[in-house]
């Protein structure tokens, strides 16, 4: 049959998970948003949740969808890892 083309997020839930953990991120401080992203950084601020506490996905952007996805990027320590080990080699 045909392959899914929407990568690792099949569902809402799993996108939902997603934005969830950009938020423990960037609220923990493990993710800094650099001076010239400041600007593109007021999409977070939009995001909103519905009464039943599911998220608005009319509030989401694309700035904020690419963020989420990129934050939960599948072994995105082991490639930050290696990065560390490559500069301190040069």
């Amino acid at each position: 049959m045909f392959e899914s083309r929407k990568g690792n997020r099949d569902s809402r839930i799993d996108f939902e998970r997603e934005l969830s953990i950009l938020g423990e991120n960037l609220e923990n401080g493990r993710i800094k948003i650099s001076t010239h992203m400041k600007k593109n950084a007021h999409d977070l601020t939009k995001v909103r949740y519905t009464p039943n506490r599911r998220v608005d996905l009319n509030t989401i952007s694309e700035m904020v969808r690419t963020l989420a996805m990129s934050v939960n990027f599948p072994h995105r320590d082991m490639l930050s890892s290696e990065l560390e080990k490559e500069t301190e080699d040069e």
